[in-house]
C-alpha cells in the first residue's frame, strides 16, 4: 500500500535496507524503541510458514546487531 501511494508505515531502523528506493524515509525524532515480539500457540507446533518467518526474522535482526536475548517459540 505504501509503494502504491495509498498508505504508509512506521519502521525499525534496520528495515531500512528493505526499503525500495522510489520511497522516501523520513526518521522520527526524537528516537524511541520498543520491543517487539513474535507470538503463537504454546501448546502445539507452530505452522511451518510460521517457523520460517520467525527464524528468518531472527537471523535478520541478529545479523544487524539488533537482538538481546531474543528467543522464539
Amino acid at each position: 500500500m505504501v509503494q502504491a501511494g495509498i498508505g504508509v508505515t512506521v519502521l525499525s531502523e534496520v528495515s531500512r535496507s528493505l526499503i525500495p528506493p522510489d520511497l522516501a524515509l523520513l526518521p522520527l525524532h526524537p528516537q524511541t524503541s520498543r520491543r517487539l515480539v513474535l507470538t503463537g500457540p504454546r501448546a502445539r507446533p507452530w505452522h511451518p510458514a510460521v517457523r520460517t518467518l520467525a527464524d528468518s526474522a531472527l537471523d535478520h535482526l541478529a545479523a544487524a546487531g539488533a537482538m538481546s536475548g531474543a528467543q522464539a517459540g
